[in-house]
This record gives structure tokens, C-alpha cells and sequence, in this order.
């Protein structure tokens, strides 16, 4: 995956009901090239800086989040593969169960309202 692929996953993960018009207020970008750039065209340096900056300012919102990310950029610099192997398993275990809890948990409310 191409870094502006996952920038634009990232950015969509942050802000998944986002509209065009919204996408390119939060980035400054005209709304036919967000249009464009969402489609797959190359975004040009500038134009991930300010995918990036508005990343960079939702995290921000979140100090666990930040924190996060920087114990997960050192720890990728100081531990072993194994190690970090290991964390990765546990992160990814956490984020299944919780995604499956809102699958299952979103099933049965739709259950309830066609009973």
C-alpha cells in the first residue's frame, strides 16, 4: 500500500462520514481535486502535507493516542522483532474483539427492531 493510500485510509478512519465538501474544508484542497485525489489520482506533496496536518491535529485531540504513538515509535527503534512481533499480536487481538463486539452487538439491535 502506497503511503498515499494509507494516508487516505487514516484520514477516513478519523473522519468516515466525512462528504467532499467537508474533506476539502479540513485540508484546504479544492473539492474537485479531493474528488480526484479520493479516486486515485497522485497527490502532490502538499496535498498529503495537509491530509497529513489534519491527521496530526485529530490525534492530537486524544493524548492516549499520542502517547501511544510515540511509545510505538520507540519501542520499534529499542525492542526485538519477537518483541514487537508479539505486541503487534496483542493490538490486533484487542481490535478484533472490539470490532466484533460492534458487529455483534449492531446484529442484534437490528434484530430487535424487525421482531
Amino acid at each position: 500500500m502506497s503511503l498515499q493510500q494509507k494516508t487516505i485510509q487514516r484520514y477516513r478512519q478519523f473522519f468516515p462520514d466525512d462528504t467532499l465538501r467537508e474533506v476539502s474544508g479540513r485540508t484546504g484542497i479544492q473539492i474537485t481535486r479531493v474528488f480526484r485525489l479520493l479516486s486515485g489520482k497522485n497527490m502532490k506533496v502538499a496535498e498529503l502535507e495537509a491530509f497529513e496536518r489534519v491527521i496530526r491535529l485529530k490525534v492530537a485531540e486524544n493524548p492516549s493516542f499520542a502517547r501511544m504513538t510515540d511509545v510505538i515509535e520507540e519501542a520499534s527503534a529499542i525492542l526485538t522483532n519477537e518483541e514487537l512481533a508479539k505486541i503487534a499480536e496483542y493490538v490486533q487481538r484487542k481490535v478484533s474483539n472490539r470490532s466484533f463486539g460492534r458487529l455483534y452487538i449492531r446484529a442484534h439491535q437490528q434484530d430487535s427492531h424487525i421482531a
